[in-house]
């Protein structure tokens, strides 16, 4: 018997497809059969990629936390970008999204602009805190519609991050879900 792991990912996402009115045959999203370290939802996107090539991109979510195959995963994900075709003939763009050190970071950027090297555990004591989003807790529902608002701060503080580890080696924090979520807003002005 094991545990269902609680994924917050799926969830967070699942409302946006429900909130901008996204159609299933556009967004499909997926919790891996394999695993949750970096490489195993790899794995799986590529797999159910290979299943179907029906996709115009390919979105893999996933954090840092302590996972040794970190870099590997994004090695993979960056070979697999455009290495298939899609039924209409169009290379397949294959996108890794990294949070580091973890996905809850994305929803701290929407309160905070963290910018020092933090551990996983702060981000969620951060993140609970009253000001913050006090009753979250991991795998639950209604955290884009308590964040939405605060959409452009976030994007703000992410952008922030990424320049900030463009310019230096530390890497931590930085989180790739803006880039994703501003995809799927993109979508619903289609």
């Amino acid at each position: 018997m094991s545990a269902k792991v609680k994924k917050t990912e799926p969830q967070y996402f699942g409302e946006i497809r429900q909130f901008y009115k996204l159609h299933t045959a556009n967004v499909q999203i997926y919790q891996s059969a394999y695993g949750t370290t970096p490489q195993q939802v790899v794995d799986f996107a590529r797999d159910e990629l290979q299943k179907t090539l029906k996709w115009e991109q390919i979105f893999c979510v996933f954090d840092r936390d302590d996972h040794p195959n970190f870099e590997n995963a994004l090695k993979s994900a960056t070979a697999l970008n455009k290495k298939f075709k899609n039924e209409l003939d169009e290379p397949i763009q294959f996108t890794a999204i990294p949070s580091i050190p973890c996905f809850e970071l994305w929803l701290l950027l929407h309160f905070n602009c963290i910018t020092k090297e933090i551990h996983r555990d702060k981000v969620l004591r951060e993140l609970c805190l009253p000001k913050h989003l006090p009753n979250y807790e991991k795998g639950q529902n209604g955290f884009f519609a308590l964040t939405r608002k605060k959409l452009p701060i976030a994007f703000e503080h992410a952008n922030r991050l990424a320049i900030q580890c463009a310019r230096y080696t530390i890497k931590n924090p930085y989180t790739a879900v803006g880039e994703l979520v501003k995809v799927l807003i993109a979508l619903s002005d289609n």
